[in-house]
């Protein structure tokens, strides 16, 4: 059996590791040469990944995985179907939940599901004034995919009435359109899902950390690092708010198969528990980074075994070790307004914690940073204390002109 892995970060890293445990046969696609997927691949293809055109050279595969947000933007699921090979990850109509605001809070509406803040798509300054005219505070959303980075929040990144609007205009000139909506106050969470179009099979609950500096402090990152808790569950997050989100979940898929077809990958919920309710914040069509490093580091099925069983429709119940985790990213200095490029990282031993390869690339052998986060390690262990004592431990084998958070999974994350 030969599986395709589609991308070249750590998330891609953690799908490549998992399936390299199995008897089968893997072969890669990446942008840039990730020497840890590399390492694990019987063979390596480098070049646009996000041209479906370029694919035609896997037509004797036969399971791929997609994991990054910009191929399944592009249609190259599509493509790898009509090469006829089955693929676990949304189809380009179907990816549309996460590269259009717009559109997901529009099928949301359309379906009768609940979890929609109060929200305006404005496409003239009259539409943006109206709308900041009745709401103090907004989340400004543009309906484009921006690398987690575009959208912005009153009180976290936008200060004034005018900065707000400026943005909302400058997103509308630029794209034509944008998404403002109400900001939503309380409890932050995230659902990662395997689904086959039918049935949604929710995996561990993992909390990430966004913000650059320790305290949670500075400027948004793609995420500094994650855990999860044995349980699977995360503290002081009532049962009933994920209950509710997996509803809204389930209720998303089951609309989408009715009007548009089979949602059949990873489907990933982040959701705000508030006073009032549980609200959908957005939707990712793709596992999440560096949540995917914790939750397939815990499946105990085989994933290529969930795999077909997503293509197939017929999605097997998943299990996942009863074991906490933690993720710590470590980053080029500077990182993420100014890193420091082209810079070589020695990987020592790494004792008692899993190395995962993310934005780097291979220079004659020698691993070098790239604008983004470098290296991921994951520790496991039987309570989070336990897992984030172990990570901490081999944080400094890797060396290079790196930053990383100290208090990634600290005691004062766990009660929130």
């Amino acid at each position: 059996m030969k599986v395709l892995v589609v991308g070249h970060g750590a998330r891609e890293h953690a799908i490549a590791k998992k399936l390299a445990q199995e008897d089968l046969e893997l072969v890669a696609a990446m942008s840039r040469l990730n020497p840890g997927i590399a390492a694990l691949s019987e063979s390596v293809e480098v070049f646009d990944i996000n041209d479906p055109a370029e694919y035609g050279r896997f037509r004797d595969v036969d399971l791929a995985f997609v994991g990054p947000e910009a191929p399944l933007a592009m249609g190259v699921s599509d493509r790898l179907w009509e090469l006829g090979v089955p693929v676990v990850g949304a189809r380009k109509a179907l990816a549309r939940l996460e590269w259009s605001k717009t559109y997901t809070r529009q099928v949301v509406q359309e379906h009768g599901i609940s979890g929609n803040p109060e929200f305006a798509i404005c496409r003239s300054a009259e539409e943006v004034d109206a709308f900041l005219k009745d709401h103090e505070e907004v989340a400004v959303k543009p309906d484009v995919l921006t690398g987690g980075k575009g959208v912005r929040v009153t009180g976290d990144h936008l200060n004034s009435v005018k900065e707000t609007r400026g943005y909302a205009l400058e997103r509308v000139k630029q794209d034509g359109l944008v998404v403002i909506e109400e900001k939503l106050k309380g409890r932050e969470f995230t659902l990662q899902a395997f689904t086959d179009g039918k049935r949604v099979e929710v995996m561990p609950l993992v909390r990430d950390f966004k913000r650059a500096y320790d305290g949670d402090k500075g400027p948004n990152t793609g995420s500094m690092g994650s855990f999860s808790c044995p349980d699977h569950g995360m503290p002081d997050l009532p049962l009933e708010a994920v209950e509710k989100g997996i509803e809204i979940m389930e209720r998303t898929v089951e609309a989408l198969s009715g009007s548009v077809g089979l949602y059949q990958g990873v489907l990933y919920g982040g959701f705000m528990n508030t006073e009032r309710g549980v609200y959908l914040i957005e939707y990712n069509a793709r596992f999440g980074d560096p949540e995917a490093i914790n939750v397939l580091a815990l499946l105990e099925t085989p994933l290529s075994e969930v795999g077909y069983g997503i293509v197939e429709g017929r999605l097997p119940e998943t299990r996942f070790a009863e074991e906490a985790t933690v993720c710590v990213y470590l980053t080029p200095e500077g990182y993420p307004v100014n890193p420091l490029r082209d810079q070589p990282i020695e990987v020592g031993e790494t004792r008692h914690s899993e190395i995962y390869y993310a934005s780097v690339y291979d220079d004659n052998g020698v691993v070098k940073t790239t604008g983004s986060r470098s290296i991921a390690l994951l520790g496991r262990g039987g309570t989070v204390s336990e897992a984030r004592e172990k990570v901490y431990s081999d944080v400094g084998n890797i060396k290079g002109r790196l930053h990383y958070r100290t208090d990634i999974a600290a005691p004062t994350y766990l009660s929130f």
